[in-house]
């Protein structure tokens, strides 16, 4: 059990990516916490399976990139629990584009679903009428944006894209104490990472880490400060959590 705990009792979230991985781990936490939470994600079984668990989960099965529904969704919400105190932007894909032989069509993916719709997520849920005064934001990098590994050009650029925009969108919110940061994992083990098994050696990968790989739990915890009031004086950020990546 961890010594640091949080109070979110009373206040809304809302959660992208939360099938699995670290959006997932972030939903919990958060409903553990007292928060109501707004899961959205593509996997019905997952997001069904979180909310018989924790009942203050509601879920949504939602792709980010079909943004009307996305924002029906975040305003039905905000109309039956009351206005967000914040959000996390986890949803992303990666997946291998060497130089030689990259498809466009997977690259448009990777920038559609980690950068594009994340930042429709960020026009949605900021509004004046979706969110309080000093509510707080966090969209997920990548340590991949500053220690790239080879063949992850799209991944990686996206990443550092969404460090740039989070600073953008923080000085244009700033007027309503809204924050808005990033953070940056290191190598954790997810879906997605184990899905780069195949082409990588994660042995390796996981020696460029002084800890080696991470847990989701490992990243969560740094997200919920982010969205505390212990973080009011933090915005325009990113932190980085990598167990020692690069160093």
């Amino acid at each position: 059990m961890s010594k640091v705990q949080f109070d979110f009792t009373n206040e809304n979230f809302v959660v992208t990516g939360a099938s699995s991985g670290m959006g997932k781990q972030i939903a919990v936490e958060l409903a553990e916490a007292g928060a109501k939470v707004l899961a959205i994600a593509r996997r019905e079984n997952e997001l069904s399976a979180l909310h018989n668990q924790y009942p203050n989960i509601i879920p949504s099965m939602v792709d980010v990139c079909d943004y009307a529904t996305m924002e029906n969704v975040i305003n039905n919400f905000v109309k039956q629990y009351g206005k967000l105190n914040g959000g996390i932007y986890a949803a992303g894909i990666t997946g291998l584009t060497p130089l030689r032989s990259y498809d466009e069509k997977e690259v448009q993916q990777i920038i559609d679903i980690s950068f594009i719709a994340g930042a429709k997520f960020m026009q949605i849920t900021s509004k004046k009428k979706n969110s309080v005064d000093g509510a707080s934001f966090v969209w997920f990098s990548s340590e991949c944006a500053r220690g790239v590994a080879s063949g992850l050009f799209a991944y990686a650029g996206t990443k550092a894209a969404c460090e740039v925009a989070a600073r953008t969108f923080a000085k244009e919110l700033a007027s309503r104490k809204i924050r808005v940061n990033t953070v940056s994992p290191g190598w954790v083990k997810t879906n997605m990472t184990k899905n780069l098994g195949d082409t990588h050696n994660m042995e390796e990968i996981a020696k460029e880490s002084l800890f080696g790989f991470g847990e989701a739990q490992d990243v969560s915890g740094m997200v919920l400060f982010l969205l505390s009031d212990r973080a009011k004086w933090i915005t325009g950020t990113n932190i980085s959590v990598a167990g020692g990546f690069g160093i």
